[in-house]
């Protein structure tokens, strides 16, 4: 969505920072719609008409199913009991096609999608193709999170010669997991007591060097989960080796995505939204557009007194004005060389 949807257009600006009863504009629903399109592949736009008015809403993609015929859509807060509360199914036409219920107020449904083969009903989203690692991802945190509470992580073991009821070793037990497992516990000594033994004393040493488990897994899934989202690690703010990293790599990456991934849902969003003011509230919509802003630029690598005098450089640093001889002995500074040749005499 960029820096939002701008127009020119006095009129149809008015409107667009006020699209329904819920006081949302049309940034605040478009956001929301876009955000379901990336999530599940699918997106809802309401249009309520009423008389002298039309108002934009989002539904949440988790509540609506497609009806059988193909033509409308439904809408249920939740689908998993809804046999037991069939009366709260809501059904709207899907656009352009209204239904106007007794106060005269009529709704239709945009269904944002893409074309899938086979998939007459829905959409998909992109990473469809990384579920798998996707679910390893989540594996990998749930294992490592295990190991940590659970992990048993004592430096040192000492057998030691002693007696110990069935109560005092399992009491022994219960003390050591305590003890011994999760946050805090790590690196501490154990003792054992061993009954009726005569071996003498034994300590043993634990060297943990092990490095974090999975750590190739977890770089693999990574990049088939950003690659499956036809994104960059760069935009994402993750190092890549090997690369620099500049802002004129960057911007570069950020071409590419905008011309690949970004622009195609921007026109699709544009398109419907462009139909619906201009069909059913005769808005001019020819300059409607979404305002592109890129992550960095390149201003750091513009040399500022190039570009701006001195006066107005100490007006921007809220510096107080020089006088004519301050100014000029500040601009004879100016021309040294720092290697010891003084060109102060030279035109500045």
């Amino acid at each position: 969505m960029g820096e939002g949807i701008h127009t020119k257009d006095k009129k149809l600006t008015e409107y667009l920072t006020d699209v329904n009863a819920n006081g949302e504009s049309i940034d605040d629903v478009m956001r929301k719609i876009i955000s379901d399109y990336w999530t599940f592949g699918n997106a809802y736009l309401e249009i309520v008409k009423g008389p002298g008015y039309i108002n934009l809403y989002h539904q949440d993609a988790t509540t609506a199913r497609v009806d059988k015929n193909r033509k409308s859509i439904l809408f249920h807060p939740d689908w998993a009991e809804v046999r037991k509360s069939e009366d709260k199914i809501k059904s709207v036409e899907i656009y352009p096609s209204f239904r106007k219920n007794k106060s005269k107020v009529e709704r239709s449904v945009i269904h944002f999608k893409d074309y899938e083969s086979a998939y007459y009903f829905y959409g998909l989203p992109d990473y469809v193709a990384a579920l798998d690692h996707i679910k390893i991802a989540g594996q990998i945190g749930k294992y490592n999170l295990t190991r940590f509470k659970n992990g048993f992580m004592p430096s040192a073991i000492i057998e030691l010669q002693a007696d110990m009821s069935e109560e005092e070793a399992q009491e022994f037990i219960n003390e050591a997991k305590e003890k011994l497992t999760g946050e805090n516990n790590n690196s501490k000594i154990l003792f054992i007591a061993k009954n009726g033994d005569d071996s003498a004393s034994n300590v043993q040493i634990i060297n943990d060097t092990s490095d974090g488990a999975f750590m190739e897994l977890q770089t693999l899934t990574n990049d088939n989960i950003i690659s499956s989202h036809r994104w960059n690690p760069a935009l994402s703010g993750i190092q890549v080796a090997g690369s620099l990293g500049n802002n004129q790599q960057i911007l570069t990456i950020y071409d590419i995505v905008m011309s690949t991934v970004i622009r195609e849902p921007q026109r699709m969003i544009l398109t419907e939204l462009k139909k619906i003011l201009k069909r059913e509230a005769s808005y001019k919509v020819s300059d409607l557009h979404i305002i592109n802003k890129p992550p960095v630029t390149m201003l750091g690598a513009i040399n500022p007194t190039e570009y701006i005098s001195v006066s107005e450089g100490r007006e921007i640093f809220h510096l107080p004005e020089l006088s004519e001889e301050e100014m000029l002995i500040l601009l004879q500074e100016k021309n040294k060389v720092k290697d010891g040749t003084d060109n102060s005499n030279t035109s500045n």
